[in-house]
């Protein structure tokens, strides 16, 4: 073995501070970091989490760290569970969409209790290592899904983002490089989450995460007790590039620029609570609405030519009876309530008069999808809409970048919106007051002594 990504990695870490971060790359970890907890307060109305709660609080004691949403106390280990569900159930948080990750979940909701367990030892962590080491975990979780360039085997925002957690982890905990590798190694043996619960539109996708978030916490644990890990963690005979990415990868792009380029700059809002891949017929049906001014009678047919990729994760059929998981990941679903209901909100998948509303349903049947096979697996764009009218004109959008991309980003309003939009979906209330007070206190967290102080304000 000549290369060993885990090694890269490690020196990553290790030589890292927070002087390193421009001013743009420190505005963007606030943003996310808003988002990410603004998400996870409202992901407190998640499917199953009574019984959750009830489970995780058996497997493990306590009550030092808290849940966001409800604010109650569980131990380190259920808390990290149970908040990195709530922050990816609803489909609504960030993504880096050329590594087909959404790195936030695992990274904040282990960090969170880290943080709070180590406040309770005595130790205070400050907000400038708290977002270096959030900007060093989005970067090897989103450098792994840029290495992967098969299709998706495993559910990548589960097994990249347990690897970003412990980075950012590791950072927190001063590690050296011998350490970092150490721990990465104890990582990858228990990595785990699957595309089968994607495909079927489960609620236990989401606790993927969850389970990568809190085995992160126990590889920080085992290091630090002196266990070593495996050294070819990445790039081994049966290392996590071979087995996890099905040997199909490619290592230029994260060597020419690691340490060069934060990968938090790269990372795309959710502007709905619905899989990404279905972002794009929304932002096409979007401009029908405001640039065309056309309504639901006006249009006979949408074809949408998508990546393969995108094809294969939300061209689903819309069936009788959707559940909340199966409808946001189906975009004929996803797009024609849009255009129904002029909007797309949490109530949109969990209504019955959304989800067996006839309107949208008989506008879904106008939707066609085609997979582009000359385009790349993990793309999300391009994407080329034909639209023929009722009058049987015809209109053609083509995408290069989907609503909430970068290059596409929200404004401040709108970001700040959806901050006070999933606060007031929280399944405990919170007054204007209380949420401003965390929104000052998240965008001003690189001039906090103690990040723990954020929940001082419920």
């Amino acid at each position: 073995m000549e290369f060993e990504t885990a090694e890269l990695f490690s020196k990553h870490i290790e030589q890292s501070r927070f002087e390193d971060l421009n001013n743009e790359t420190v505005q963007k970890l606030k943003v996310f970091l808003l988002d990410t907890i603004g998400v996870g307060i409202a992901g407190s109305t998640g499917s199953k989490l009574t019984e959750l709660k009830e489970v995780a609080n058996n497997w493990s004691q306590g009550n030092n760290c808290t849940i966001l949403g409800t604010w109650e106390k569980y131990s380190r280990d259920a808390a990290t569970l149970i908040n990195a569900y709530q922050i990816h159930c609803l489909e609504f948080d960030c993504i880096h969409e050329g590594a087909v990750v959404h790195p936030m979940a695992a990274i904040l909701s282990s960090m969170l209790s880290h943080c709070e367990s180590e406040n309770k030892k005595g130790r205070v962590i400050n907000g400038k290592d708290f977002l270096l080491s959030i900007a060093l975990g989005v970067d090897i979780a989103s450098y792994l899904g840029i290495c992967a360039k098969g299709e998706l085997k495993f559910f990548r925002p589960a097994t990249a983002s347990g690897f970003g957690a412990v980075a950012a982890l590791s950072n927190i905990q001063k590690f050296s490089s011998t350490e970092i590798n150490n721990a990465l190694g104890i990582m990858y043996s228990q990595t785990c989450g699957n595309m089968q619960s994607h495909v079927e539109g489960v609620p236990i996708l989401g606790l993927q995460v969850g389970f990568n978030a809190k085995s992160a916490l126990g590889s920080i644990d085992l290091t630090m007790a002196g266990f070593p890990g495996p050294k070819g963690v990445f790039n081994g005979e049966h290392g996590y590039f071979n087995l996890i990415e099905n040997n199909q990868f490619d290592m230029g792009y994260m060597k020419n620029n690691i340490g060069k380029q934060w990968m938090i700059n790269e990372i795309a809002h959710k502007p709905y609570p619905s899989g990404r891949l279905t972002h794009g017929l929304v932002h096409a049906i979007m401009d029908l609405k405001l640039k065309y001014k056309l309504n639901k009678d006006d249009i006979k047919t949408i074809v949408c030519h998508v990546p393969p990729g995108v094809y294969k994760l939300v061209s689903r059929p819309v069936i009788e009876n959707l559940t909340t998981n199966y409808a946001k990941l189906c975009a004929r679903f996803v797009g024609a309530s849009y255009m129904i209901n002029d909007h797309l909100n949490i109530d949109t998948f969990t209504d019955k008069k959304y989800l067996n509303n006839k309107e949208t349903l008989k506008f879904a049947d106008k939707i066609k999808i085609i997979k582009n096979d000359d385009l790349n697996e993990k793309v999300l764009t391009p994407q080329l809409f034909h639209i023929t009218l009722a009058n049987n004109k015809h209109i053609e959008i083509k995408l290069d970048n989907v609503y909430g991309h970068p290059k596409v980003p929200l404004s401040e309003k709108e970001y700040l919106n959806k901050f006070e939009v999933c606060c007031a979906s929280s399944v405990k209330k919170m007054d204007k007051l209380k949420i401003n007070e965390m929104m000052d206190f998240l965008l001003d967290i690189e001039n906090k002594d103690n990040v723990i102080d954020f929940f001082k304000i419920i």
